[in-house]
């Protein structure tokens, strides 16, 4: 087991910030949201950071945080909220991604938030359904079922324009 003090903050965010900004998007309406949850992950970090005991833990630790964060968040936003529903994401497509994936990527963002984080887990971060399950504390076989929920889900969301789901 590594030693505590080994764990460099620096070394963690440079690591894991990509990771945890995507999966903050999935909880965020705006960048400016997904920025929010992402700063209060990595001050959680530093608060906590010597609870942590391996790199293994940290990753999993940051998934977790970030998952509770993005909650949070959206109760936060739900009670504040003045803009119809409906508005959705202000953003604008990033410029290092297709029209289709952008598609894709709103519609993972608009799935029940348990499947939302396993189908973006599991496509976006690549992680195994055994990562997974042991990340979010859940068995094997939910993680199974809510991914394969999810992928339904996908699939009559996006409908024909994807082949009706065939290739999720």
């Amino acid at each position: 087991m590594e030693n505590r003090q080994n764990l460099d903050i620096e070394e963690i965010v440079k690591e894991y910030s990509d990771m945890v900004y995507r999966m903050a998007m999935i909880y965020g309406r705006t960048k400016e949201d997904a920025e929010d949850i992402f700063q209060e992950v990595f001050l959680r970090l530093v608060r906590y950071i010597h609870r942590l005991e391996s790199r293994e833990h940290i990753r999993n630790w940051l998934i977790r945080v970030t998952i509770n964060c993005g909650k949070t968040h959206r109760r936060k936003m739900a009670k504040q909220q003045t803009l119809p529903l409906n508005e959705g994401w202000v953003g604008e497509v990033p410029d290092d991604s297709s029209e289709m994936e952008w598609r894709v990527y709103t519609a993972v963002k608009s799935l029940p938030p348990t499947y939302r984080t396993i189908v973006h887990l599991y496509y976006y971060e690549e992680l195994s359904i055994k990562e997974i399950s042991k990340c979010l504390k859940r068995k094997e076989g939910t993680v199974k079922s809510q991914l394969a929920r999810g992928r339904a889900l996908l699939s009559r969301k996006l409908g024909e324009e994807f082949g009706n789901g065939t290739a999720l």
